[in-house]
């Protein structure tokens, strides 16, 4: 894997992942000399965006191998164990551990935790009997830049492990994160946010830089100016949608991990080679896809409607820069010198062979997206979140989708939307009896998760409120005043009041310099009018919007934090330092609980109109 360029970033991203790097190396060195390294699969795609693995041999790592229960076989004397701090992990180290004293081997343990050394992880060790056998150690890995305007955890349970199981771990972490973040870039003036992780996030990082006191090399000035925390529980919407951006239907189809996409064998290269050997066809070819690519780049965030003549365009380019070399005879020598510096601009076989992949899938994305199921899913998704269908409809719509063996993921996404846009499910015991059948009784466990979650609830309906009417009302005269009732109802609370109160729902919204609702076509994420907002606040600034965000779960804050005056004695007033004027805002904008590729496709967008707006203003 090559490294992203960075070189563009609002803040000097480079000097992030280079502490990170700096930190892995001390802790393999920790054990001198050759060893294998066991690497937690996990880790594989996140230390990749770390470090090259010949900055790892460079330290002694002469073989690396991915963790598991079966024997490892290595002629290394010397084993560094590098996993995430789990409990299975830990199983599986003392499984490893015993398999080599069963076969007489006296070999050197380090175990380094990620990102920390726990007490139940040494506890399960002490257990499993192979606590005295190994050295341990941690490793701080948190905030990994991924592209020039994106950093990521990268700790993939993390919704998981806050909302349903009740470990907060991952908020500490966050907070950990952002405050090594403000010893790099100094401390982000503005806090604001909305959500219950958020706050906790927030009160946090204010505890842990009261806790740590003034830091001699915090810089003074600040290079993030606001710090804008955003609750993935506020919006549990847009990841229940499909993607609709090139990077967002990849990722939705293939898969995108660390900036990484199995594509299946026969979208790489020329297709007679591709198609030599039926194993070709089936196998699957590791791709990075990040800023590097020039094309991609172009293609990433927009509505997959557009792919089309974008590539068609440069296709044509590419033709005419062919064309022009295959008429250089002609040419004087000036246009000759022209033409070759344009060469050396970019390698124009890289750029044909780049143009082949993303021609391919697309070609593969199209037919899928231009196929019966995924119209039949796109319409009923749109219909729920414009209000044009019922809750007992899009049952029935979601019980066919079943029968015909759509994706169990899909269905689960398309009954929490179902469920989210209509206040429950009246027939969600039917829907549930209906998915055991088609998909099995492991089905049950990821519904009753759900449930507990919140995301999948039984809907009352106007005839279960209206039985709860006084005695004296008539049948319909009890429907008529639920059912009123429940508009009112739906009218302050809810997703009826969420998609006024937000604007979510656009008409016409095919152009991305007009709103940011272009990327999901016509719907613009909950996340991102939040973004929105911050970034723009009304004039009573960001929490007088407490009343209009209401029907959002979680608390809307807003903390200042005082920026540290280190070195500077009791009444002495420090002179003014001449700095040149700040020529743009930067925010940084943390989502708690992880993010879809649109999203991230939104917020480019947006900050693109906040640049145009900016011009204009002069």
């Amino acid at each position: 894997m090559s490294a992203v360029g960075l070189e563009n970033a609002a803040v000097n991203l480079t000097a992030l992942r280079d502490r990170a790097r700096i930190a892995l190396t001390e802790c393999i060195d920790k054990m001198r000399g050759p060893k294998a390294l066991v690497l937690d699969p996990s880790l594989s795609g996140p230390l990749g965006l770390v470090a090259e693995k010949q900055l790892l041999k460079e330290h002694g790592v002469e073989k690396t191998y991915h963790l598991r229960h079966d024997p490892i076989e290595t002629d290394q004397r010397r084993i560094l164990f590098l996993v995430r701090d789990k409990i299975p992990n830990m199983k599986a180290i003392a499984s490893q551990i015993r398999q080599h004293k069963r076969n007489r081997q006296q070999l050197d343990y380090l175990v380094i935790m990620v990102p920390r050394r726990t007490i139940v992880c040494e506890r399960v060790l002490e257990e499993e009997g192979v606590y005295n056998d190994v050295q341990l150690g941690e490793y701080d890995l948190d905030l990994i830049p991924c592209e020039e305007d994106v950093v990521s955890m990268e700790i993939p349970d993390g919704y998981r492990e806050c909302h349903l199981d009740g470990d907060k771990s991952s908020l500490f972490y966050a907070a950990r994160g952002l405050m090594r973040l403000q010893s790099l870039f100094g401390v982000i003036p503005t806090i604001k946010g909305k959500g219950h992780a958020a706050k906790a996030v927030a009160d946090m990082l204010i505890r842990m830089r009261r806790e740590l006191g003034e830091q001699d090399d915090e810089p003074a000035e600040p290079e993030i100016d606001e710090l804008i925390l955003i609750d993935r529980e506020t919006d549990m919407v847009t990841p229940m949608l499909t993607q609709l951006t090139y990077e967002g239907l990849i990722d939705d189809t293939y898969g995108i991990n660390n900036g990484i996409v199995e594509l299946p064998g026969h979208l790489i290269g020329s297709a007679g080679a591709a198609t030599q050997a039926g194993q070709e066809k089936k196998a699957k070819i590791k791709v990075q896809f990040n800023n590097s690519d020039s094309l991609f780049t172009q293609l990433r965030d927009i509505n997959f409607e557009q792919v089309g003549s974008i590539v068609k365009k440069r296709a044509t380019f590419l033709k005419s820069v062919q064309d022009e070399k295959d008429q250089l005879q002609d040419k004087s020598v000036t246009e000759i010198k022209e033409y070759v510096r344009k060469l050396i601009s970019f390698n124009i076989q890289q750029e044909k062979n780049l143009l082949s992949l993303h021609t391919s899938i697309a070609l593969e994305i199209k037919a899928q997206v231009t196929g019966s199921a995924f119209s039949r899913r796109l319409d009923l998704e749109q219909a729920l979140i414009q209000g044009r269908i019922g809750a007992d409809k899009a049952a029935e719509a979601i019980q066919d989708l079943m029968y015909q063996r759509e994706p169990f993921l899909k269905v689960l996404r398309l009954l929490v939307l179902a469920s989210y846009c209509n206040a429950g499910l009246r027939k969600l015991k039917e829907l549930k009896h209906d998915m055991v059948q088609v998909y099995g009784y492991e089905a049950m466990l990821a519904v009753h998760n759900l449930e507990k979650l919140g995301l999948l609830k039984k809907g009352e309906g106007v005839s279960g409120i209206a039985a709860a009417m006084p005695a004296g009302l008539s049948v319909t005269a009890g429907i008529s005043v639920a059912a009123n009732l429940t508009n009112k109802i739906a009218a302050t609370s809810g997703w009826e009041a969420v998609k006024k109160r937000l604007h979510v729902v656009v008409e016409g919204a095919d152009d991305p310099a007009e709103d940011v609702a272009y990327v999901y076509s016509g719907y613009a994420p909950i996340s991102i009018r939040l973004v929105e907002r911050a970034l723009s606040p009304p004039v009573g600034g960001w929490t007088s919007l407490e009343e209009t965000l209401r029907p959002l779960p979680g608390p809307l804050f807003e903390t200042v934090q005082e920026p540290t005056h280190a070195h500077t004695p009791p009444g002495f007033e420090a002179p003014p330092i001449s700095r040149p004027p700040k020529t743009r805002h930067v925010a940084m904008i943390f989502f708690l609980g992880g993010v879809t590729c649109g999203e991230i496709s939104a917020v480019r967008h947006l900050l693109k109109q906040e640049e145009s707006r900016a011009a204009a203003g002069g």
